[in-house]
């Protein structure tokens, strides 16, 4: 099944109100799921390489400004015969704007790729191909396996069921990881795979903290991708991480025969 093709399946259909087939696509989902990628700083490198520590983001530090919105149409909602008849249009308003933000604050975020050449990847994230790629091994991790999910990148029509869903029934906590695991096609390069963990529920991870930031306790990274511009002062900091805890060391290169990245092993 081609990526865009099963990953919008999975959405379309894991987050129905009524699932009959729920486990169907749990195990979709976890097929796919066998090594991630991310793309990172160098500054970020001890941290991951070392510590074994994710760091967890909110909303609003992504760089989508449309990061978790739920759209709607107002006047759909404004004829809404379960509607107050004392609400006007902008106090609908208000409460949709009041409601998504306070869904925003209740979780903390981190992102991945399933792929570690993706050019427009390494420019935005890897410090214009002058950081690194991380990859995890996800194939024996059953546990972390539960708060991953992939990203489904959907036009308007299919955000907007979202909050419909909201009025129909749908199961909260379920409907919060629906709601940030779709974005606009237009980032449809990303093919990303994000962590969705809700804040002060007894989850299965403990929240870190360290410099006043949140971290979960990750996973031994299986190898390290340098950005095909790193810095060679960089890239030699990288190795000599690297061989405290036996990781192998790749350079990113172009591929003369196509546009795409390839990797080579590192050497000093």
């Amino acid at each position: 099944m081609e990526e865009k093709k099963w990953r919008n399946e999975f959405f379309d259909n894991y987050f129905k109100i009524e699932v009959d087939d729920e486990q169907k696509w749990l195990d979709c989902k976890n097929q796919h799921l066998t090594k991630i990628f991310q793309y990172t700083r160098v500054k970020h490198a001890k941290t991951l390489i070392l510590d074994d520590l994710m760091y967890l983001r909110e909303i609003k530090d992504l760089n989508d400004p449309f990061e978790g919105d739920l759209l709607y149409d107002l006047d759909e909602f404004y004829k809404n015969p379960i509607k107050n008849p004392s609400l006007d249009k902008s106090d609908i308003k208000n409460i949709f704007h009041e409601a998504n933000k306070s869904m925003k604050e209740r979780v903390y975020i981190a992102c991945f790729a399933d792929k570690n050449n993706i050019t427009p990847m390494w420019n935005h994230y890897s410090d214009g191909h002058e950081g690194i790629c991380i990859e995890y091994d996800l194939n024996d991790d059953k546990l972390l396996k539960q708060i991953f999910f992939p990203i489904a990148y959907v036009n308007e029509n299919r955000n907007k069921e979202i909050l419909r869903k909201l009025y129909n029934g749908a199961d909260y906590g379920k409907l919060t990881i629906e709601t940030f695991s779709n974005k606009s096609i237009e980032w449809e390069y990303e093919q990303e795979w994000r962590i969705i963990i809700p804040k002060g529920t007894n989850n299965m991870f403990n929240i870190i903290w360290k410099d006043n930031k949140p971290y979960i306790k990750f996973l031994k990274p299986r190898s390290i991708y340098l950005g095909y511009k790193i810095d060679e002062r960089d890239a030699y900091f990288i190795k000599k991480l690297c061989e405290i805890r036996d990781i192998p060391v790749y350079r990113m290169i172009k591929d003369n025969s196509s546009f795409n990245l390839t990797y080579i092993p590192y050497e000093e």
